[in-house]
């Protein structure tokens, strides 16, 4: 597999894995999506509106207006071009434009003459889906109604990222992001008050080698799941592993130095690496600091790195 394919392949991986962190699929209707698509249909003055989300081979729409379907296949899908991008994909008329001009959502029902969408971007970065609107005319947007789009695509992540407000993360048992930065709060007080050390170490997935060493027995996420609570088990009652985003994991590890947190992590990962072979991980460690105010500081410094290649 060449480079240019590698990424592309790790890409999508994690874009999925960050589109089911939120178990949004195939879930019911909910109000605050279908106000957002009203607000959509009402502000754009067109006939349809949706919230899509693209998974590996169908778009998924979790709100929709003037649409009968549920779902349709993402090689058709206009959302699966708008997530390739980072701004907006406006499509004025479908049939002069070669990439859309013998689509069967153009030849044939719903007949999408113009289209408009925005990437539903996360917090860490992946698109997931997109908010769009489309209509059975040929058309412009004003960019002003294009902007407003925007800012309700961040609504529609806003919500979603309100389903991650719980302890702990569904798929693996982890912290989520919001969880995990209150016990990363509270270590820090406690350094504050007494000078007690802890480490924070931040870890990223290799998604390649891992869906390659899972294949034909386990799914990526099955995979994901024993890994992460292989290592909650091992942890004390007073350390914690949190979920920050897709295949982005930190442990915290109170009253710990970074030696310390450091032969720890590579027992662990001799463990893992007995059992699952061809999984691997990049990892930093990040001792607490005076400079360290809040949780936030400390999980950047901890990225910052990651990006590095400092442990």
């Amino acid at each position: 597999m060449r480079n240019e394919e590698r990424l592309q392949f790790e890409g999508e991986v994690a874009r999925q894995f960050a589109l089911e962190r939120y178990d949004v699929l195939d879930t019911e209707e909910e109000s605050s999506f279908d106000h957002i698509t009203k607000a959509v249909k009402l502000a754009l003055d067109v006939p349809i509106a949706a919230i899509s989300m693209v998974d590996g081979n169908r778009q998924w729409f979790k709100s929709k207006v003037g649409l009968d379907v549920s779902e349709t296949p993402r090689s058709s899908a206009f959302c699966g071009h708008t997530i390739s991008q980072a701004g907006a994909m406006v499509v004025e008329d479908s049939s002069q434009d070669s990439r859309f001009k013998d689509n069967p959502l153009v030849t044939g029902s719903p007949f999408i003459k113009s289209y408009v969408g925005v990437p539903l971007t996360t917090p860490d970065g992946h698109n997931i889906g997109a908010l769009c609107a489309i209509d059975t005319v040929p058309r412009k947007f004003e960019p002003t109604k294009i902007e407003l789009l925007g800012q309700l695509a961040e609504l529609v992540i806003h919500e979603l990222e309100l389903r991650q407000q719980a302890a702990k993360d569904r798929l693996t048992g982890a912290l989520t992001r919001s969880g995990f930065s209150v016990e990363v709060q509270k270590a820090i007080s406690l350094f504050d008050r007494q000078k007690v050390k802890s480490t924070l170490i931040l870890f990223n997935v290799d998604l390649y080698r891992m869906v390659n060493s899972s294949a034909g027995s386990s799914s990526g996420n099955a995979l994901l799941k024993t890994i992460i609570q292989s290592l909650v088990k091992r942890l004390r009652p007073s350390d914690c592993v949190g979920r920050l985003g897709g295949t982005q994991f930190a442990v915290l590890l109170t009253g710990a130095t970074q030696a310390k947190a450091s032969f720890a992590t590579e027992e662990f990962l001799k463990r893992t690496e007995q059992t699952n072979a061809g999984v691997f991980f990049n990892v930093s460690f990040s001792e607490i600091s005076p400079e360290i105010g809040i949780s936030e500081d400390w999980l950047q410094q901890a990225n910052d790195d990651l990006k590095a290649g400092r442990s």
